[in-house]
């Protein structure tokens, strides 16, 4: 009589949330460091570890940092960057409407940078009032207009 490996059942009945195959959902994360990834177009920043199975799978795994050792701030923003499943094109809005399109030609970022340059710009929209005022001015005046009568904080 064989006999069965109970812990194989388990991780299929009650597989482990914090590890996915990298194999299957790789091309949702960006490498940001050795064995380091970053989940792509993610609110959280969360890093996730490439490790290796015994079986030479190989895995993501999510890494928390103690949240004992930090104070509770949420930080909140009404910009945000979405990129299309290409990852040639990057849509930014205010308060969820679409205020500008960024193109990889013209912005030189890719499907490995993308991540990258859509923290960048949002981190820079949410903290640089200076920046946003720049991008609201360099818009048509006809959509300009219409964004400052919509959100009167832009102008």
């Amino acid at each position: 009589m064989k006999n069965f490996d109970l812990t194989e059942v388990a991780k299929v009945l009650n597989p482990d949330k914090n590890r996915i195959l990298y194999k299957e959902s790789g091309h949702l994360f960006t490498k940001v460091g050795f064995d380091v990834f970053q989940m792509n177009n993610s609110p959280v920043e969360s890093y996730w570890i490439l490790e290796k199975d015994d079986d030479v799978t190989e895995y993501l795994t999510a890494q928390y940092e103690d949240e004992a050792d930090e104070p509770n701030i949420e930080v909140t923003s009404s910009w945000e960057a979405i990129a299309d499943k290409k990852g040639e094109n990057i849509t930014l809005a205010y308060k969820s409407v679409p205020i500008r399109r960024f193109a990889s030609a013209e912005f030189n970022f890719n499907q490995e940078t993308i991540a990258v340059f859509i923290n960048a710009l949002v981190t820079k929209l949410a903290s640089d009032e200076k920046f946003v005022s720049k991008l609201v001015n360099v818009l048509p005046e006809e959509k300009r207009n219409s964004l400052i009568k919509l959100f009167p904080e832009l102008a």
